[in-house]
């Protein structure tokens, strides 16, 4: 699954009157393609695409028309409401006033392998609704915490967003689709839970020094990133890069109080990007720069 770009998605961000914001074009996310932008009104049609669109309204209320074949719908639509295209539908679109809004698409291959995990039947044929005007505040929070992500321009952001696009995949399976009833329950927890931890918490404190993709950490245990994620979601109460961010901070803490290596250096033994980096997370996570921590402990 290589990065999700631009030249991917339906192209309404390349209209000549829509203002963009943030892409994440060129960031190597590989489960979603997330844009933030100023829309102007306009109308058009535009062939269906392989993956699954949402966009969320941030600012309303705006009428919205839309065409799927011979059937037209008309809404107004607020703040947070969200417009859906699920991948293979070709539509048309008429936006009738200037709107702020997030698109978001979610890869096809991220569904079907959450899919896998949740319905019960073959989830070829499981079929996700298109939507205009609702409301859903899940998937609201989740895409804002990807934009978030996206203007913060976080060099550790892709594992997070390997997480939340799992989280939105299994929330348009649970509450998007069109067969409900065939969903299944959330698993018990399994009985070598423990274990699994402990052997991811060895790989990736020997991997501490270089940047991970959730696969891999994945593939030590032989899970799916979905499968991954609800592991630590059910063991740890977190996901995995927050668990990721934890270790690189603690083995951090240990180095600036138990060595005289410069501060660069420790940095990049631990994973972070550059120096910068690490003093940010720092202060973010114990209030301290690395040098105020080092001088509190000596």
């Amino acid at each position: 699954m290589g990065a999700f770009g631009l030249s991917e998605t339906h192209g309404i961000l390349l209209r000549e009157e829509n203002r963009p914001l943030a892409s994440s074009d060129g960031l190597g996310w590989n489960s979603v393609f997330t844009s933030v932008q100023r829309e102007q009104p306009y109308e058009d049609g535009y062939a269906a695409r392989p993956d699954h669109l949402i966009i969320l309204h941030l600012n309303g209320y705006v009428r919205v028309d839309r065409w799927m074949g011979v059937s037209r719908q008309s809404r107004m639509i607020a703040p947070g409401g969200t417009f859906m295209v699920p991948g293979g539908m070709d539509f048309r679109v008429r936006l009738n006033d200037p709107l702020s809004t997030v698109h978001l698409y979610v890869r096809r291959s991220v569904l079907a392998e959450v899919a896998q995990e949740l319905y019960k039947g073959d989830p070829d044929r499981l079929e996700f609704l298109p939507r205009i005007g609702d409301a859903d505040p899940l998937i609201e929070r989740l895409i804002l915490s990807v934009r978030d992500e996206l203007l913060a321009a976080n060099p550790f952001s892709k594992n997070y967003i390997d997480y939340v696009a799992r989280m939105i995949a299994a929330r348009l399976i649970r509450n998007h689709s069109s067969d409900e009833t065939r969903i299944r329950p959330e698993l018990a927890t399994p009985s070598d839970m423990q274990r699994k931890i402990a052997r991811v918490t060895d790989f990736v404190q020997s991997q501490l020094h270089r940047s991970m993709q959730l696969e891999e950490i994945a593939a030590v245990v032989d899970l799916s990133v979905s499968q991954l994620s609800n592991l630590f979601r059910k063991a740890l109460g977190q996901p995995p890069h927050r668990f990721i961010i934890n270790l690189r901070v603690a083995r951090a803490r240990e180095l600036l109080a138990t060595s005289d290596l410069p501060i660069a250096e420790i940095a990049l033994a631990c994973g972070f990007s550059h120096q910068e980096h690490m003093t940010r997370i720092l202060r973010r996570e114990i209030g301290l720069t690395p040098a105020a921590y080092r001088r509190s402990i000596s």
